[in-house]
């Protein structure tokens, strides 16, 4: 906990400014200006000039993250457009912190930018839909001086049909969708969102996934227990899904070793106990009265295959992985932060748990062969993760 006296030093220092800055702020004449353009359609703009000369006038303009983009002419907007039945002048998202509208016609052009093609449309409106959803506390993570990432899981029919990988490689650089998806999410992020410094990134450290988010594809047919995530959550395997939170970086499981399935559960306890969120603070009344409520404090576990079978062999549900988890993944009071607020009595060697609700953990199988699974934390402001229906 902070002293009250260095909370009211730290006020003292800044109160002058913000009361000035709040009460004499005008905005110039550029800013007015940009108040006054319409949502649609999006400004026009003339350019002449070398590939690498328009890509060094969208990074001046934070118009781009920094990395090389594919103009967005009109025609190659109207090409994307054909991609969707929704009007262009619709107004997807009022993406926070600037509260900046994107248009069908802006998702369009960023998917053009991010190397999109007119068939991905759908998922790129949907993905966009389900972090605007206010339970997905876009602007906190995205603002942040944590290094934090956009998490999208995709599931279903669209994954043949957009030639998506659920196995070796899902999360990797090199399948053009998940590149594209995950680019343009950023891109959403940044250009519309206004989340972005005019100089250097103001994270403590960042990170390379603010430049493309992580993208998981659900592997179906090598998960042993059948159901999909996106099936746990009430959608039709004939359901294409896209599901989203915004998460700290993850932490690795990587057990060659262990022989059963509980063997192996307690490893990934121990790497969703300590992940992320896991050691700033042990769970106080509220939020235990959270968790049995609305769903909240929850991890991902990517499981490989070969993982997620081993574990199916001694645990034939879902629902006893969940249950054996958060019996497991606890840390000793010492570990965790003074915000911790344990029950009465605790001493320092006591195991305090990081979840309390078996629906905590939610478990993804995705992935191909290697012994290795994932687990992901959502910041704190994220109660719960959101899944749309992508329409085509």
């Amino acid at each position: 906990m902070i002293p009250v006296e260095e909370i009211r030093a730290k006020i003292d220092l800044v109160f002058d400014d913000i009361v000035k800055a709040s009460i004499t702020w005008q905005p110039s004449s550029s800013q007015e200006a940009q108040a006054v353009e319409p949502v649609y359609p999006a400004r026009r703009l003339a350019f002449t000039g070398t590939y690498a000369e328009m890509n060094a006038m969208f990074a001046s303009n934070n118009w781009s993250l920094g990395l090389p983009v594919i103009p967005p002419t009109p025609e190659k907007v109207e090409e994307m457009l054909k991609g969707t039945t929704r009007k262009p002048d619709e107004v997807v998202w009022v993406v926070p912190p600037r509260e900046g509208n994107l248009t069908v016609e802006l998702v369009a052009a960023l998917g053009v930018m991010a190397g999109a093609k007119p068939e991905h449309m759908p998922l790129l409106i949907a993905t966009a839909k389900a972090f605007s959803e206010p339970i997905a506390s876009w602007r906190g993570p995205a603002t942040t001086t944590a290094a934090t990432v956009p998490m999208i899981i995709l599931s279903g029919p669209m994954i043949e049909k957009l030639g998506l990988n659920p196995g070796i490689g899902t999360a990797g650089p090199q399948n053009p969708v998940s590149n594209a998806l995950g680019y343009f999410i950023t891109l959403v992020g940044e250009v519309v969102g206004g989340a972005v410094s005019p100089t250097l990134d103001k994270s403590t450290h960042g990170s390379s996934l603010d430049f493309v988010a992580m993208v998981f594809t659900e592997n179906d047919k090598e998960n042993p227990w059948g159901q999909s995530y996106a099936e746990e959550q009430g959608f039709k395997k004939t359901d294409s899904v896209v599901s989203v939170f915004y998460s700290y970086i993850g932490g690795a499981n990587v057990d060659h070793d262990s022989r059963t399935g509980a063997t192996l559960l307690n490893t990934i306890a121990g790497t969703v106990a300590g992940n992320s969120t896991g050691i700033v603070s042990c769970l106080t009344d509220y939020d235990r009265q959270v968790v049995h409520t609305n769903n909240g404090l929850f991890t991902f576990v990517f499981l490989c295959p070969e993982h997620a079978q081993q574990i199916q062999r001694d645990f034939p549900t879902k629902a006893g992985v969940k249950e054996y988890l958060i019996k497991k993944a606890a840390l000793p009071y010492y570990m965790y932060s003074n915000r911790c607020e344990p029950p009465a009595g605790t001493k320092p060697e006591d195991l305090l748990p990081r979840y309390v609700n078996p629906e905590s953990i939610k478990l993804v199988v995705t992935g191909g062969p290697g012994k290795q699974s994932q687990a992901w934390s959502p910041f704190p402001q994220v109660r719960r993760p959101v899944s749309v229906k992508v329409e085509y």
